[in-house]
């Protein structure tokens, strides 16, 4: 019997992080390309070059290491819009920095924004490992806050905010990705950050 997901996080951290990280790369292209349930572990092991038995060492089955992929990807994303946060600059100015910086990470990181786009619903990963990884945006609730009581945004629930946002801004990677619009990276990108403000104006985006 499987220990429960709660405790198995901690199960890897005394594992060796370079195998660890080399399972990660592997299910990370393998679920992007072929999907949770038709990815078998027995694939994952053997395209990362080691026994499904030193697999199931690190990850005790499939859906923990589809846990710990996709809170690693949270993570990873949730680092880089927070390092173009400045708290000390105007809530607009700071949220269009950070939208900025999720669309750069999106485009940098082609592979995880699909992980991202395609299983960010998922039933297969953990409640747990949901509330984790979105409390690693929690901050962001309180900009949104600021922004909201200055008129910037219209007064709705910030968790329903960012929905709506990550829908424009997923888009806005798409296109820029696509390489087939015509426009440059930073047309598109204000163009999707028009579209979020109340006075529909993005001026101080650097």
């Amino acid at each position: 019997m499987s220990p429960p997901r709660a405790e198995r996080r901690s199960y890897i951290a005394e594992s060796q992080p370079g195998k660890r990280d080399i399972i990660l790369n592997v299910a990370l292209r393998l679920f992007t390309s072929q999907g949770f349930h038709a990815t078998p572990t027995s694939q994952i092991s053997k395209e990362a070059g080691i026994s499904t038995g030193t697999l199931f060492h690190y990850f005790p089955d499939k859906n923990t290491l589809f846990d710990h992929l996709y809170l690693a990807i949270k993570k990873d994303m949730a680092e880089a819009i927070r390092g173009k946060d400045d708290p000390d600059l105007d809530p607009k100015i700071r949220l269009e920095r950070c939208f900025h910086g999720f669309v750069t990470w999106g485009i940098s990181n082609p592979e995880k924004f699909l992980f991202i786009e395609q299983f960010y619903h998922s039933p297969s990963i953990s409640e747990d490992v949901k509330r984790e990884a979105h409390a690693e945006f929690s901050w962001m609730n309180d900009i949104a806050e600021e922004a909201v009581k200055k008129g910037l945004i219209r007064d709705i629930s910030p968790e329903f905010y960012f929905v709506m946002v990550s829908q424009i801004l997923f888009g806005a990677i798409k296109l820029i990705s696509s390489g087939n619009t015509g426009l440059s990276s930073d047309e598109i990108i204000r163009f999707g950050l028009d579209m979020i403000w109340t006075d529909h104006s993005s001026d101080n985006m650097s």
